[in-house]
């Protein structure tokens, strides 16, 4: 009976049924004591549920059983990222690249806690390692994407865009490394070239409000103030002050 309720959970678990997973999993802890396994994917599930303290803590339950399972240490470090523990979830990082140093989103989730601390330049190398062990994929696009990001916040756009056409190389239909790119460009008064991102982007997700108002001070840039006026009003229509 135990075995089939743990069997029911771990099927909602697989098509992300998450909620129902979780009251399975919670019937099955009245039997007996959850396993690693259990607590991980209960942990997973409820970080992808926007409950990231509690996602924290099972994560933190499983780690006591296997403390040697880098993946979950991984997890843990994004469930305190998402909850802005940046500290925490860099120190959760390193213990996850002290069993297994060639995880490319371990090495991700390293830059973006870093970057979130203001260390950019330790940002960039962390992301210079996950894009070295996969420099394709989606973990490759993530690790460019982000690296210009953080070359952005040390004012180095040039290589910033480069960075943002790599990862426009691996996926063509990224809009956020069109915005970005757009950004770093419109920071080097580079107005044309920044509203044809801005544009692309927004052709790929009409809805994008950032885009539309990113577009809106490239044209206010240009003095085309028709048309910035125009793309301020689709971004409040959106949802964006």
């Amino acid at each position: 009976m135990h075995e089939e309720k743990i069997a029911e959970a771990d099927s909602l678990y697989a098509y992300g049924n998450y909620e129902e997973a979780l009251l399975a999993w919670e019937k099955a802890e009245r039997v007996e004591p959850p396993s690693f396994d259990l607590l991980y994917k209960k942990g997973i599930a409820l970080r992808k549920l926007g409950r990231y303290d509690e996602a924290a803590a099972t994560l933190e339950k499983a780690l006591l059983l296997d403390p040697k399972n880098a993946n979950a240490w991984r997890a843990h470090a994004l469930a305190c990222s998402q909850m802005d523990k940046s500290a925490e979830a860099i120190s959760s990082c390193e213990k996850a690249l002290a069993i297994d140093p060639y995880n490319a989103r371990t090495w991700i989730v390293r830059g973006f806690s870093l970057h979130r601390q203001g260390q950019y330049e330790k940002a960039v190398e962390s992301y210079a390692r996950a894009i070295e062990l996969n420099p394709l994929g989606a973990d490759g696009r993530r690790a460019w994407n982000n690296r210009g990001a953080a070359l952005d916040n040390l004012r180095r756009h040039e290589d910033a865009i480069e960075s943002y056409e790599e990862a426009l190389m691996i996926d063509p239909f990224d809009i956020y490394a069109w915005n970005n790119k757009g950004v770093a460009l419109g920071v080097l008064a580079r107005h044309e070239e920044a509203i044809s991102c801005f544009l692309k982007a927004i052709e790929i997700e009409p809805g994008y409000a950032t885009a539309w108002k990113n577009l809106g001070v490239a044209y206010q840039s240009l003095h085309r103030d028709v048309e910035a006026r125009e793309a301020f009003k689709k971004a409040r229509e959106l949802g964006l002050d």
